[in-house]
């Protein structure tokens, strides 16, 4: 899933930080800052879930993933459902289906990733902080 926040000026500060520390160095840290947000994230994406609890099975196959793209210059952490088909139960309630076209968590993944977009850069930003960056 793609969160569709963009953060502008991130990567001038990725490469600032570079430059006076080294390339490996910013890479831990930023994969620290990244995993230790998604799993904050996880608990409020969980809390956002709790519309379809019926069983529970959906939240708990809530997980947040590695961080990958390391080599290509743009970590990413995605937040989704690990095993199992509940991926395909939310895709149905979150777009809506032919006899429902509007289930009671229609949108609510939506909803979740556009009240986060902002505070998300900042949440990473007080992560790096604290480890010094």
């Amino acid at each position: 899933m793609s969160s569709g926040a963009e953060l502008k000026g991130f990567d001038d500060v990725l490469r600032n930080i570079e430059v006076h520390l080294g390339n490996n160095k910013v890479k831990r840290a930023t994969s620290r800052a990244l995993k230790a947000v998604a799993n904050e994230t996880l608990e409020e994406f969980k809390g956002a879930l709790q519309v379809y609890k019926d069983t529970g099975e959906t939240i708990e196959s809530a997980t947040a993933g590695r961080v990958t793209g390391l080599a290509s210059g743009v970590p990413v952490v995605k937040i989704g459902f690990g095993e199992g088909s509940r991926w395909r139960l939310v895709h149905l309630n979150e777009f809506g289906y032919g006899k429902n076209p509007h289930p009671k968590g229609f949108g609510v993944i939506r909803q979740f990733s556009e009240a986060h977009a902002k505070t998300y850069k900042y949440r990473i930003a007080s992560h790096l902080k604290t480890e010094g960056f």
